[in-house]
């Protein structure tokens, strides 16, 4: 199993990061937390609590809900501003030095008396243990992927069993430790400076025991850390692999240090429960929970404002269908439910990504003549009904970057507004000009044009081409995996597989539905998520998804757009589109600027989007102004473009 990776850069990705700063509540120091509060999560949750390190970064939305409510001592938090700063409450104190080479090192004093749930003292191995397993030979051949083995001091041979301990992790007390982050990688990337260099900085506490059994420490001899068993075990997939297994999987009794313990996953009823941990020390401002439970329930999109209404569910964050905000609000100006709501720029955007290396999806102009054949203006008109927009690349409105380019990608990007015409255009330009039994294609016929194409170029596709000689026709289909359940989804039925426009212009779109974590499974081209079947064989080149960025800093495309066949080997990405142009643009943008650099991030983030832009490996739909309802039975309850429900619910009280 092989892995796709959305932020590479991070030690520790930036959704795992601990929520942090707003203006302080009354909850802040030993107030007793009651009450309770329901919320409603359109995302079935996988259930994996292992922070992404076998779902890749791309962590499933309500999985990463729950890991920010019950696992969040860090060394490094985001702010409501979505910016990286160091966690006090953890840190006692913090030191950066830099050697003659640029390597930088990262020194930590942690405070004393930190405690997990169950009562442990967190203490220094703590916050070396997850990245000495995960860079581990035994995490590799649990089919993790770390890329950080490239850019940690000794790395590579650790990572390979070469040397049994890790350079560049040291303990140095019982409170004490350090990492060190290469300049230039062992991968030839220059790591260092880095526009987010306190990213490098962020790791996170575990319990030794909850993850890989009894007898478990760090231990570090001068020359590195390393994790050692007093029982005579080793660090191996059959010493710790079925330790591990159930503590990633638990469904109760989770060994974490965050405001709220995992009591219960009823995985058929899809409801998480969560209580508060008396033992938490707070988020970096010292603030603690002010409600004493909270519970996680799936809803469904024809379903979840009639349960709002009735009270089955009382938050309802971050909606992004516009029909659904208008009905939210309606119930609470007719006073059907005593709740309030908050609304702010969403740090995302949703989008329909190309698998471009299978089919037809393999050429750019296709790519194109695909995006002219919907109204992108119409469909987030439709979906967003006035709370949200276009956009023309991977990027939010919520983004200070967004608002210092709208000139510049005024002229530069393309719009790819709906254009039919356009499209047959494109399409006739790179060869889809023939008919399934290779006669020349009529225009506006209705019938699937096809492109003649070698062996190479039919690879992975067989089934939907016809065999002419040594040769294949291709047709001008695409496999779409389509989540269920999905109001995007129905809508680019609608709109796009459907639409009278994409049936003239010769182009046809097969609809798959299925699971979200299926739909995952094909894209990272493995089963990630513990489903049984094959999915390591590329199938489907079409898939409905979205991005959101827990923070700035988690804007980070590097290795994304890889073309080292190394990192494609780990299952790095996933849209298969390789670019050497794109690949270099995405490391730059961020790897080789000083931290305050902005003027050289913004030029190359700039060339990224237009670059990105002209390529396709995705088709932006929308971006929202996301609006969350909240009941008025809690005060202090405020969500950002950076401050999710996960977040704001700290700072809430609950008052009846």
């Amino acid at each position: 199993m092989k892995l796709h990776k959305r932020i590479l850069s991070l030690l520790l990705a930036v959704g795992m990061i601990a929520a942090t700063a707003v203006t302080l509540t009354s909850c802040k120091g030993n107030k007793k937390a009651e009450g309770q509060v329901i919320i409603g999560s359109d995302t079935e949750a996988n259930g994996d609590w292992a922070y992404g390190l076998f779902s890749a970064g791309s962590i499933n939305a309500t999985d990463s809900h729950v890991i920010t409510l019950t696992d969040d001592y860090t060394t490094v938090a985001s702010n409501k501003g979505g910016d990286l700063v160091i966690n006090d409450t953890i840190v006692k104190n913090y030191e950066r030095t830099e050697d003659a080479d640029g390597n930088a090192t990262y020194t930590f004093e942690i405070n004393k008396g930190l405690k997990f749930n169950n009562g442990d003292p967190v203490k220094a191995e703590n916050f070396l243990a997850w990245k000495l397993f995960s860079l581990s030979p035994a995490a590799k051949e649990m089919n993790a992927t770390d890329s950080d083995y490239n850019k940690i001091l000794g790395g590579p041979d650790y990572r390979e069993g070469k040397a049994d301990y890790l350079q560049g992790l040291r303990l140095l007390d019982e409170y004490k430790f350090s990492l060190t982050v290469l300049a230039k990688g062992y991968d030839g990337t220059d790591y260092l400076p880095y526009y987010h260099d306190l990213a490098f900085a962020s790791v996170q506490a575990v319990n030794l025991t909850y993850w890989f059994g009894e007898g478990w420490s760090v231990k570090d001899d001068g020359e590195g850390a390393y994790l050692t068993n007093s029982n005579g075990k080793k660090l191996t997939v059959a010493d710790i692999g079925d330790t591990f297994k159930e503590a990633q999987y638990a469904t109760k009794d989770r060994v974490t240090a965050g405001p709220y313990n995992l009591v219960d996953f009823d995985k058929s009823a899809n409801q998480i429960t969560l209580e508060v941990n008396p033992n938490y020390a707070g988020d970096f401002q010292g603030q603690k929970p002010g409600i004493e439970k909270i519970i996680i329930v799936k809803t469904e999109p024809d379903t979840v404002i009639d349960t709002l209404a009735t009270g089955g569910i009382q938050i309802y964050s971050g909606i992004s269908d516009g029909s659904e905000v208008n009905a939210a609000i309606d119930l609470i100006d007719n006073g059907t439910i005593d709740s309030s709501y908050c609304q702010y720029d969403r740090a995302g955007y949703g989008y329909f990504a190309f698998a471009c290396d299978l089919g037809p999806a393999q050429y750019k102009e296709f790519r194109q003549a695909v995006a002219h054949l919907l109204d992108r203006t119409e469909f987030a008109k439709t979906f967003c009904a006035g709370w949200g927009g276009v956009v023309h690349g991977p990027y939010c409105t919520a983004f200070s970057m967004y608002d210092d380019s709208k000139d510049l990608f005024a002229d530069k990007l393309n719009t790819y507004n709906y254009d039919p015409a356009k499209a047959v255009e494109l399409l006739k330009s790179v060869g889809f000009v023939y008919n399934k039994d290779g006669s020349d294609y009529k225009d506006g016929s209705g019938e699937v044009r096809y492109k003649e194409v070698s062996a190479e170029e039919a690879a992975n596709y067989e089934s939907f081409c016809v065999k002419k000689g040594d040769k294949y026709l291709m047709p001008a289909t695409l496999n779409w995996a389509a989540s269920e359940n999905n109001p995007v989804a129905d809508l680019l039925v609608t709109m796009l597989a459907n639409g009278s426009a994409t049936k003239e212009a010769g182009v046809e779109i097969k609809q798959n539905i299925m699971t979200f974590p299926e739909l995952l499974n094909y894209l990272y081209r493995q089963d990630a998520y513990g489903l049984g079947g094959e999915y390591s064989v590329p199938t489907y080149n079409m898939f409905n998804l979205a991005a959101s960025w827990p923070s700035v800093a988690a804007y980070d495309y590097a290795h994304q757009f890889t073309t080292n066949p190394d990192y494609i080997a780990d299952g790095y990405n996933t849209t298969h589109l390789y670019d050497d142009t794109l690949d270099k643009l995405s490391i730059e943008m961020l790897y080789g600027v000083k931290p305050g650099d902005y003027a050289t991030y913004l030029d190359k983030w700039q060339q990224f989007v237009i670059r990105y832009n002209e390529l396709l490996p995705m088709v932006p739909l929308y971006s929202n102004i996301y609006v969350s309802i909240y009941p008025n039975t809690i005060k202090g309850y405020e969500e950002g473009p950076f401050w999710g429900f996960e977040r704001a619910i700290l700072y809430a009280e609950y008052v009846g």
